[in-house]
């Protein structure tokens, strides 16, 4: 699981444009304000389905997956979302991870969130979501 993680996060932090603004969570000062800057957060790590596709194998933590990450961009305008997850598309679409021991698929879309404003806090930043699905099988 953390191979797979590790091979998507660091695809995005690849992209200049995508490097360092990496983080676990939305991140704030030290009052505890929201950071007004442009920034991604990675969602996911452990496999949505375990599954070899014969009915008479029992499923196992090596069995084929099916991995879905969100990719969370964020940013004090809705063009800097579209641009951080224009960003993040064309990294990570047809990626083909290396992980030892595993076959990987090209990375595929399979939702993209219109950008969205938080209005919790003001003045409000804007966020969206990409998911991006991988398969992956045993070597």
């Amino acid at each position: 699981m953390r191979a797979h993680f590790d091979a998507v996060r660091a695809r995005l932090n690849a992209d200049p444009g995508l490097a360092g603004k990496g983080h676990d969570s939305a991140i704030v000062d030290a009052g505890g304000l929201p950071v007004r800057a442009t920034y991604w957060i990675l969602y996911g790590g452990g496999p949505d389905v375990l599954d070899d596709g014969r009915l008479a194998s029992p499923q196992a933590f090596g069995s084929d997956a099916e991995y879905v990450y969100t990719v969370r961009c964020v940013s004090p305008t809705a063009d800097g979302v579209r641009a951080a997850a224009t960003r993040v598309l064309s990294q990570m679409v047809g990626f083909i991870p290396i992980v030892a021991g595993r076959t990987c698929s090209p990375i595929r879309l399979t939702d993209v969130d219109d950008v969205q404003p938080d209005d919790s806090i003001t003045p409000p930043l804007y966020f969206a979501d990409c998911e991006l699905t991988l398969i992956s099988s045993r070597a």
